[in-house]
């Protein structure tokens, strides 16, 4: 009963994200140089969506960015499930199964999403279009995507931890602090990645010199954009993925809480009222 729950949660939290990461993503790899252009590019596709959503959520990029994270959180909240089924109590090795299968599935399914990506939407003409994506390129998006996973399950928690133990952060604002802020921080790095990949796909055969010029007129425009993107895919997605699932799926404290709650309502249910109150306090007390 609550594995088409779990792939209920992955769907609808793929579809809230979806759609603003998928212009994002299409533009990155469209022959634009400057963020300028970028943002020009979200703004057509934007109106798109609006005056044309049957064109936009039955485009290709619509499709696709929505499988990618639909299986990335059925994939995360199914292995979230097995290790209920199988009652894993530790902690650390729960988040270990947990990540492991999440960064495997988006990984996989960002680079092959991104490789169809380059084929359609490059600006290569068809004639001399590769068939398919190289493989230098397919591994460049898997190393991207690697390195984007461990900063988000990793470098965040380390991060928290490293500010709330040497410099009194409070808890609550460290975490989420960091969760948004690492992750964008290493897109920095990331980015000439990206570029390496797509560059290396339109144009196999320049010149070190020339690849490394392409990577400095493209990095501002990429580094910006997915930066920008992380909010929304690792952000958002995520909050929405455990909210649907906190409102939908059983939890193992579910009785405690539905106690708390019961007891909570019947508190405000016979609290007196502060006609009550006030004629309770001017009587005399009952003595023993």
């Amino acid at each position: 009963m609550r594995v088409p729950k779990e792939i209920g949660c992955a769907l609808m939290a793929s579809a809230i994200v979806s759609p603003i990461v998928s212009m994002m993503d299409k533009a990155m790899v469209q022959p634009i140089t400057g963020v300028g252009p970028f943002l020009g590019r979200m703004k057509d596709a934007g109106k798109v969506m609006v005056l044309n959503p049957r064109s936009f959520f039955g485009g290709l990029s619509f499709r696709l960015t929505s499988f990618v994270y639909f299986g990335t959180f059925a994939v995360a909240n199914l292995s979230e499930a097995a290790l209920d089924f199988y009652k894993v109590k530790d902690d650390g090795k729960r988040k270990q199964v947990k990540v492991s299968a999440a960064s495997a599935a988006n990984i996989s399914l960002l680079a092959w999403r991104d490789s169809v990506f380059a084929r359609k939407y490059s600006g290569i003409a068809s004639a001399v279009r590769p068939k398919k994506a190289p493989m230098r390129t397919v591994s460049m998006f898997a190393l991207r995507d690697f390195f984007t996973m461990a900063a988000t399950f990793y470098g965040a928690p380390l991060a928290a931890n490293y500010l709330i133990k040497e410099h009194d952060w409070n808890h609550d604002a460290a975490e989420l602090s960091m969760a948004l802020a690492v992750p964008v921080v290493s897109q920095l790095a990331t980015a000439p990645i990206h570029i390496h990949a797509m560059d290396y796909y339109n144009r196999s055969l320049v010149s070190t010199s020339e690849r490394f010029a392409q990577i400095k007129a493209e990095y501002s425009k990429v580094a910006f954009a997915r930066s920008l993107r992380i909010l929304p895919a690792f952000g958002l997605s995520s909050y929405a993925n455990n909210k649907f699932r906190e409102l939908s799926i059983r939890q193992p404290n579910e009785d405690l809480l539905f106690t708390k709650r019961m007891t909570k309502l019947i508190q405000r249910v016979t609290r007196p009222t502060n006609s009550e109150s006030r004629v309770a306090a001017a009587s005399p007390k009952k003595m023993n």
